[in-house]
């Protein structure tokens, strides 16, 4: 072991001796980039620093996407509600907030130190005294024309970039960029904030000597699903943009690596881009939607309108288990969901229990999601089917011939269909249902909901609960809103809930899991290709 000094005795008026006198003891204030819009481009230590706020300061460009990385417990402040939203408020505000003990994030687009003024915020936390640190972010000038296919370097066509912005300090008497030097270099320009300035700086570059033919390329909310690029000649940029309706925010950049645009164009050639998906999923449950989602250009919103929580009463599964741990046979463990899957490894820890007590018993799971659970505890399904339906889950345990005489326990939602036991009960099997988790309907107010809906143009479902509970919460208005959005469902018991209620699925996946969900999607959203999808009804 390695003898480290002793740590010499705290200055009077240090934090170590203000803590001591009873003083709180300041917070810590994070200047934080939140990247151009897209959460992927969030930083893990950005993402960090956001779920582990008291308090988060937001710009109003920052994504709602990326807002959902907050913490439960932080406090979002957005910058518009803060009195006037002067700079000087702003930062009276961060110090008031780090001097009561809170951690305070400073959420910034993009990146705080490019545009951000974020250096400024620093300077008045140094003059205050307030720990503070810089967490950078991808900046837009990088980030927005990479999305829209322009890279802003490259070897044969601009060896050099500048960024400027279209919102100088208004206290300056003249403007320091040098027009002449930027056209001369024979590099990339890129503004920032400049969509209202565009015949200005047009104007500006063609005074300096830039050639009439000179690509250009404006991009508004880049790296967003809605992001919307407009290129042209430098003589036509204004009279394209104008009658295209382009509006802040957006970027401005010109070069030769704009022409490369329809070789290497990306993002917004992406199946889904444009389209806005409603998500219903339980909020832990949503990811892999989600991401699939995103990675095929869709933009999500997310409204997860299930929670769980443990059954109604418990004994009937504290019962089993105490009963598998005494050594009583069961031929078969049938697992119908990952919930139950997760709820009956949770009650296994609370008994101090572990997967042995299972010995003996085969495995069957409802589909791939249930068994990737399974395998988490390190099991292994004896049997799959090929589709999650109960009358296939009853031909892999062994069907009419090899079910009488045999056991089963069947771990479930406390509210489910009784197709499957009835099956087996019919067959000659002893079933014993255990309920494991229930489906509730989170706190959600229908106006959110109905906003939720409207902003979307494909709302999803994943299973008979989130339709029941979507419409719960938007009411008597639940039909008009969903008939006029395409309805995708992520199985035939999930599809036929939604016909049940007057509004067959234009989407029904043949793959029950969130990627079968999405590759439907994909295909329907592609006509004239059919495969992947089956269609219940017209298109909106």
């Amino acid at each position: 072991m390695t003898d480290r000094p002793s740590p010499a005795p705290p200055k009077a008026g240090s934090s170590s001796a203000t803590a001591s006198a009873g003083v709180r003891r300041p917070g810590l204030v994070s200047l934080v980039g939140a990247g151009p819009g897209d959460p992927g481009l969030v930083t893990r230590k950005a993402e960090l620093r956001m779920r582990q706020a008291d308090v988060i300061l937001y710009d109003s460009l920052v994504s709602q996407a990326v807002m959902q990385l907050a913490g439960p417990r932080a406090e979002l402040v957005a910058r518009r509600d803060l009195l006037d939203g002067r700079q000087a408020t702003i930062n009276a505000f961060l110090i008031e907030r780090a001097r009561q003990g809170a951690r305070v994030v400073r959420l910034k687009g993009g990146d705080p130190f490019v545009f951000g003024r974020g250096a400024e915020e620093a300077e008045a936390l140094a003059r205050a005294g307030i720990p503070f640190e810089v967490v950078p972010g991808v900046s837009a000038g990088i980030a927005v024309p990479a999305y829209a296919g322009i890279p802003v370097t490259h070897r044969a066509l601009a060896s050099d970039v500048t960024f400027i912005t279209g919102h100088e300090d208004p206290e300056k008497e003249d403007s320091p960029i040098e027009w002449d030097r930027i056209v001369r270099t024979g590099g990339t320009l890129v503004m920032f904030m400049s969509v209202r300035r565009l015949e200005e700086v047009v104007a500006a570059l063609s005074r300096a000597g830039a050639s009439p033919r000179l690509p250009c390329a404006v991009i508004e909310w880049g790296t967003m699903p809605i992001q919307r690029t407009v290129d042209g000649a430098l003589e036509e940029i204004v009279a394209r943009v104008r009658d295209a309706g382009v509006d802040h925010p957006a970027l401005f950049v010109a070069g030769k690596v704009v022409s490369l645009r329809h070789q290497i164009a990306w993002f917004d050639r992406r199946p889904l881009f444009g389209q806005r998906v409603l998500v219903t999923r339980a909020r832990d449950q949503a990811p892999p939607l989600v991401e699939a989602l995103r990675e095929v250009g869709a933009g999500v919103i997310m409204l997860p309108v299930l929670a769980f929580q443990g059954p109604t009463d418990p004994s009937p599964l504290a019962n089993i288990l105490d009963a598998l741990h005494k050594g009583e046979r069961m031929d078969w463990a049938i697992f119908t969901s990952a919930n139950g899957v997760h709820a009956f490894a949770d009650a296994l820890r609370r008994r101090r229990l572990d997967v042995r007590v299972l010995h003996g018993a085969k495995i069957a799971c409802v589909g791939p999601v249930t068994a990737e659970a399974i395998a988490g505890l390190s099991l292994i399904a004896d049997e799959l089917p090929e589709e999650s339906r109960a009358d296939d889950l009853f031909r892999v345990v062994g069907g009419a011939d090899g079910v009488r005489g045999k056991r089963f326990a069947l771990f479930r939602a406390e509210v489910a269909r009784n197709v499957l036991p009835d099956a087996l009960r019919d067959a000659g099997g002893q079933v014993d249902i255990i309920p494991c988790y229930r489906t509730v309907l989170p706190p959600v107010e229908k106006d959110v909901a109905v906003r939720h809906v409207e902003m979307s143009t494909i709302v999803t479902f994943t299973s008979p609960s989130s339709v029941a509970n979507l419409c719960r919460l938007l009411g008597d208005d639940a039909n008009t809103l969903l008939a006029s959005r395409v309805r995708a469902c992520i199985g035939p018991i999930t599809a036929q809930a939604l016909t049940d209620r007057g509004l067959p699925p234009h989407v029904t996946a043949r793959e029950y899991t969130s990627q079968g969900l999405v590759d439907a999607l994909v295909d329907y959203s592609a006509p004239p290709t059919t495969q992947g999808y089956a269609v219940d009804g017209g298109a909106p």
